[in-house]
């Protein structure tokens, strides 16, 4: 189970509208939409913390491409449902980023899950993720001198 942090690291909280074409034929969200929330989810968080990612990715030629998902679905959305995505990033290593995500419907927990973007060239060789942007994801928690 996916557990909301208990210290001061940055997270977003961001609101989505369920609409017709997240949806099936019985107006449940389709399981492969929740993948989109999270990729939605973790662009907004860089850019309510003050990274601009299309910024960086033209100017370094860097990227986070998605290595790892999982997805526990807890109980169904639906159409014109409002969701609650919250984000924030519980692991930064040298090398990757591991987002986890709590997808509520008021109270209730429907989804959860997490993502492992490894910070990589546009051709797919692994770099080291810059300190810069650890200090962006894990806020006060970063410790320099992990990395």
């Amino acid at each position: 189970m996916i557990a909301l942090p208990t210290d001061d690291r940055p997270r977003l909280r961001w609101q989505q509208r369920v609409t017709y074409v997240d949806t099936d034929a019985a107006q449940v969200v389709h399981h492969a939409s929740y993948l989109r929330y999270f990729e939605i989810a973790r662009i907004e968080f860089l850019r309510a913390h003050g990274w601009d990612y299309a910024a960086w990715l033209a100017r370094e030629q860097l990227g986070l491409p998605v290595a790892e998902n999982w997805v526990k679905y807890r109980s169904p959305a639906r159409f014109d449902d409002l969701l609650t995505v919250e984000t924030w990033v519980a692991k930064a290593t040298r090398a990757s980023i591991r987002w986890e995500y709590l997808i509520t419907r008021g109270a209730q927990r429907l989804t959860e899950g997490f993502t492992v973007t490894p910070c990589t060239t546009l051709d797919g060789a692994i770099r080291r993720v810059p300190r810069e942007l650890l200090a962006v994801v894990l806020g006060a928690t970063f410790d320099p001198s992990s990395v």
